[in-house]
């Protein structure tokens, strides 16, 4: 996209700061000479660039199937779900480890996905759809069977015993799809040597946003997802708002995609958590893999301890890779698709510049780093303005310096780089208030970017403006280029009014919000409850969803999860307000099918509420951390599907524990309530 300005409003720019715009360019020509020197001595700067996730390729329409103009509404995969071999840049050692983990891969045979010799191949491809689509999803489990004496639990709540984790299920975490069938169906298990194919009919008003996928299968979803089984799933969208319906985002933010025709596959940022290692280390963190050693995912031991990801000593992965160096441009808008994909630990994400450069870039490659690396990350924040979360797009932008990302968060941000130099991406832990599942001070460092001037830059861009100023301007510019056609002047001044009176989007939300009557209603009526829990029932500590409220006091074996019991029937057509509460710990709640809108927040202990939940209130999700002493109510439609499916605690390895339940959407009887099924005689 060009930054151009009009000719006469750019020779007023100029003719108002000739000197200070061309000393500060050749400044940061002089930066940029130096960035290149700089990123030379990174030891193997070739294998840490980051590099988009691949694209999963569709399958080839068979031979004896005529071709057909409805061909691009159906669209088909292949994953094969077996073990693979591949290395992980381990920043102990400034050395790259063997490993050998369960993975999803693209091709039937021994080739593997990675496309330079140490790519990490632990991250499943992105697959990119639009509303209206069949999208089928053909799974081949080629995992080892092992026999059934081996993998006995006393339970079906009880942690697996060592590498029994092979059946396996997907989950297609926020699309808005029937869960029953052959759909977003986790009730079912898919058992080594079996293929099954999925098949998700995305309805045509779906949401366009940022979404994921990844294994379900009680019991291993944990071992699975901590392997690196998760990729991004991404709705786009092209309609334009018009003076009765919202439209999609993208049809605005298009203009900022990447420059190398990657579109919106390229900007997503998939970070992982995976906990590897040499069976001989009994998770010892600072005693590396010996030379010939290969790390491992086979116990679950290695994801059980609430500081599980803390005590493995590896560190959080960007598409693949680890403190990966990214190549971007300062005075441009870019677009990030974050998706926390980790199986425990959260990251706050924050973006900083870094005040030297050239010790940054060189103590990249030197082992045992962590201290150095962080001293140097001191310079300014860099704002990200945050447009969407869980792949829903808010009704106004909100900025962030501290980006919370708990398990199973999207977020999609906006921002740009002031100046050219080099900036740190890093999860910060030194917060007020942090619980154990954020203190991750290995995991600090997460990548590096390094930022040359953008020669395209317009004049207005040069002078300085505020990152908010900055944004404004662009997406102001973004919106007056679209075409008439598809956006009405109207339309169009409406879109450009919101964002000048508070960065408003209010064109753009893809759900209807509730009325302030309608949430009246709804708490004069039957609510639902998801209380966390960790207690000792039966003489054993138990993981458990309660569905009561908070103050109840006495923990019961039925909130336990059971497999075969229904803990919540809910009514097709039917809104309700949720709940939700912790007692011991803090949980990240987790619902399929429909998302909610977050209506209330209070501290029930007096104190204040906690900072994450700063500008929530209005917005919609699909995850939310719940912590403890806190409430929360939220508010839901049970619309189009009926089936079974889930809620649960997006700890991965509390949900394998016990802390779920079972959901049921059933028909209205036609007298107030819902039909509990039957066949009618």
């Amino acid at each position: 996209m060009s930054y151009r300005l009009p000719r006469r409003r750019t020779l007023l720019c100029l003719a108002a700061m000739p000197f200070a715009w061309s000393t500060a360019f050749a400044a940061e020509s002089t930066v940029n000479l130096n960035l290149e020197l700089n990123l030379k001595s990174v030891p193997n700067l070739e294998l840490r660039l980051l590099q988009e996730p691949p694209k999963l390729k569709t399958r080839a329409r068979p031979a004896n199937r005529a071709a057909s103009k409805r061909d691009e509404f159906e669209k088909s995969y292949d994953m094969y779900i077996r073990y693979a071999n591949g290395t992980i840049y381990n920043p102990t050692t400034a050395k790259h480890d063997k490993v050998r983990l369960r993975s999803y891969q693209q091709t039937n045979g021994l080739a593997l996905d990675g496309r330079d010799e140490n790519a990490a191949t632990f991250m499943a491809p992105t697959v990119v759809m639009a509303p209206g689509q069949t999208v089928r999803f053909k799974l081949y489990n080629q995992l080892p069977a092992l026999p059934a004496e081996q993998c006995a639990t006393a339970d079906t709540n009880a942690p697996r015993p060592r590498g029994c984790f092979n059946d396996t299920n997907l989950h297609s975490h926020g699309l808005w799809v029937s869960p029953s069938g052959n759909s977003d169906n986790v009730l079912i298990s898919i058992k080594p040597g079996v293929d099954f194919e999925y098949e998700y009919n995305i309805p045509i008003d779906h949401p366009a946003g940022t979404f994921w996928y990844h294994p379900h299968q009680h019991g291993a979803t944990a071992m699975q997802v901590a392997s690196g089984m998760a990729g991004a799933l991404v709705v786009e969208g092209d309609r334009y708002p018009t003076a009765t319906a919202n439209g999609d985002l993208d049809v605005i933010l298009k203009q900022f995609q990447p420059d190398d025709g990657s579109g919106s596959a390229g900007e997503v940022m998939l970070l992982q958590q995976i906990p590897y290692d040499c069976p001989s280390n009994s998770l010892t963190p600072t005693k590396p893999c010996p030379t010939d050693g290969v790390g491992v995912l086979e116990d679950f031991d290695q994801v059980e301890d609430p500081d599980a990801w803390l005590m493995s000593g590896r560190y959080t992965s960007v598409n693949g890779k680890v403190q990966p160096v990214l190549k971007m441009r300062t005075q441009r808008l870019y677009r990030w698709r974050m998706i926390d994909t980790g199986f425990q630990a959260s990251v706050v994400l924050r973006i900083r510049r870094a005040n030297d450069p050239q010790k940054l870039f060189r103590a990249l490659g030197v082992a045992n780093q962590d201290k150095d690396v962080m001293d140097l990350c001191n310079g300014e924040d860099v704002t990200q303005f945050e447009v969407a979360s869980d792949g829903l797009t808010h009704d106004k932008i909100i900025p962030k310096t501290l980006n919370y990302l708990q398990p199973g968060y999207r977020s999609d941000i906006l921002f740009s780089l002031p100046k050219a130099g080099a900036y740190c991406v890093y999860a910060e832990t030194n917060v007020n208030n942090m619980t154990t599942m954020h203190d991750v001070n290995n995991t600090r460092l997460i990548a590096v970017i390094a930022a040359k001037t953008n020669a395209k830059a317009s004049a207005r861009a040069r002078a300085g403006e505020s990152p908010r100023d900055f944004l404004l301007a662009e997406l102001r510019n973004a919106v007056k280029s679209l075409p008439g056609v598809q956006l009405p002047d109207s339309v169009k001044n409406t879109i450009l009014g919101d964002l000048e009176n508070g960065l408003k989007l209010g064109k753009f939300v893809p759900h209807a919000s509730f009325s302030e009557a309608a949430k009246e209603a709804m708490r004069g009526k039957k609510k639902e409850y998801a209380t966390f829990n960790i207690a000792k029932v039966d003489g054993k500590f138990r993981f458990m969803v309660e569905g009561k409220p908070e103050d109840s006091p006495t923990p019961e074996m039925k909130y336990v999860y059971d497999p075969h019991r229904i803990d919540h029937t809910l009514v097709l057509g039917t809104e309700q307000i949720w709940e939700l509460a912790s007692k011991k710990g803090n949980h990240p709640f987790h619902i399929h099918v429909n998302p909610f809108q977050i209506i209330g927040i209070t501290r029930t202990d007096g104190g204040t509420v906690d900072a994450q939940y700063k500008d929530l209130i209005g917005t919609w999700k699909d995850t939310l951390l719940v912590i403890k002493d806190h409430k929360i109510e939220i508010a839901t439609r049970y619309q189009r599907y009926i089936g079974e499916y889930v809620l649960h605690c997006h700890i991965l390895e509390h949900e394998d524990q016990g802390m779920m339940q079972n959901v049921k959407v059933v028909l209205p009887d036609g007298k107030g309530g819902g039909d509990m099924g039957g066949h009618g005689h």
